[in-house]
């Protein structure tokens, strides 16, 4: 069978993607998957655009959730101007230009409003350049020394890259630890934690300390560990690095924290125990 046109894969590409969860599936299966759907069509020649479509297609799906979550915030300010004029269709989705972080705009140098496809293909152009893809497995990107700085863990995948890029996109929204990438749907994410439940048994190993995601800090917590984005145990470690550079465990009980002003103002209190 011939190989379809780049629009009528990519077309399907978008219904099969909401329905597949990408972080336990590999391209290869994908591909598969994609091609039985296309009643077997040869899609040996396009595993390059499938793959770029992908990540394309998973930021779209995070920028319409985005859109979705905030647009009840807009209120109309008159009924007199919506009769008079309908309100132009603002650029959404991928074409959405949004206020990014200051680590972000710094890293990529091309100002602090971007939309996130730019965004996303600088940090490509990025990784190709320094050839950060892991030779063995091309999904996983080794960060180097700027990009660890900027993402806070050692690696990500070409799938979980898009929840490290949102918490440097306006509204900046935290990453969550424990969920999957926006491509799952509700019944996939419940599917998800009801197995991780059944195998808590064996599942006692912590995580390595590179795959865990990171959370945009608050202000007053930024201050104290030094960093505006940080996984969860970096946080913790920042903290009692902290903690022990400026001398504040309670000498008579050293699980007493006794709060300087500036912990004070993370804890809401004077001092706190910390078993």
């Amino acid at each position: 069978m011939s190989t379809p046109p780049d629009h009528v894969i990519r077309a399907k590409m978008e219904k099969l993607v909401a329905k597949v969860d990408l972080e336990t599936m590999t391209t290869k299966q994908f591909i598969s998957l994609l091609s039985k759907k296309m009643d077997g069509a040869d899609l040996s020649k396009k595993k390059k655009f499938i793959k770029a479509s992908i990540t394309e297609i998973l930021d779209a799906m995070a920028e319409e959730e985005e859109d979705s979550a905030s647009s009840g915030e807009e209120e109309e300010e008159s009924s007199e101007e919506e009769e008079e004029q309908k309100p132009k269709k603002r650029n959404s989705g991928l074409t959405a230009v949004k206020l990014i972080s200051d680590d972000m705009a710094a890293f990529l140098g091309k100002g602090k409003k971007m939309a996130r496809t730019e965004l996303v293909k600088g940090l490509w152009e990025y990784i190709k350049k320094h050839d950060l893809q892991n030779p063995n497995d091309r999904r996983e990107i080794l960060l180097d020394g700027p990009m660890k700085k900027l993402f806070g863990v050692d690696k990500v995948t070409m799938f979980s890259i898009n929840k490290y890029v949102g918490a440097h996109i306006h509204p900046f929204k935290p990453v969550d630890l424990d969920s999957n990438t926006s491509s799952a749907t509700p019944r996939k994410r419940k599917a998800a934690q009801q197995a991780k439940k059944g195998k808590e048994g064996d599942a006692k190993k912590s995580r390595k300390q590179g795959g865990q995601a990171p959370y945009r800090l608050s202000d007053a917590l930024a201050r104290v560990v030094g960093k505006d984005i940080l996984p969860r145990p970096q946080v913790t470690q920042a903290l009692w690095a902290y903690i022990r550079k400026h001398n504040l465990q309670n000498p008579e009980d050293k699980r007493e924290i006794l709060c300087d002003e500036l912990l004070r103002k993370v804890m809401g209190q004077s001092s706190y125990h910390v078993y």
